[in-house]
């Protein structure tokens, strides 16, 4: 995943916290996100749905998926997809998209 570098971009009024917020949920491991449809060594307990965002930053793009995936509760993203559109006047719009999906708790083993 080369498309996020881990440097701060500036950002709209109000969405600095935000974008660090999700920033730090991702790095810290808060949140998994994978491209395959399932999570080694964990069951999806059920599927919240599409969550995607849109940017014309890679970073911004990114963590705003981060964003939409933790406020609504989720514990992952599954089947993550990434595109990137060009337009005629130079201008590049950045696709996140995956489905955020809640799991089942780790199961503790005894010792």
């Amino acid at each position: 995943m080369a498309l996020f570098s881990g440097k701060k971009r500036p950002q709209p009024d109000g969405e600095e916290q935000r974008y660090e917020s999700a920033r730090q949920a991702y790095f810290n491991g808060k949140i998994k996100i994978v491209t395959t449809e399932r999570i080694e060594g964990r069951d999806i307990k059920w599927v919240f749905g599409l969550v995607a965002s849109r940017s014309f930053s890679a970073d911004t793009a990114f963590y705003g998926l981060i964003n939409s995936a933790l406020e609504a509760g989720a514990d992952a993203i599954v089947g993550y997809r990434e595109s990137v559109a060009f337009h005629p006047e130079g201008e590049r719009h950045y696709t996140c998209y995956g489905t955020a999906v809640f799991l089942e708790p780790l199961k503790k083993t005894p010792k």
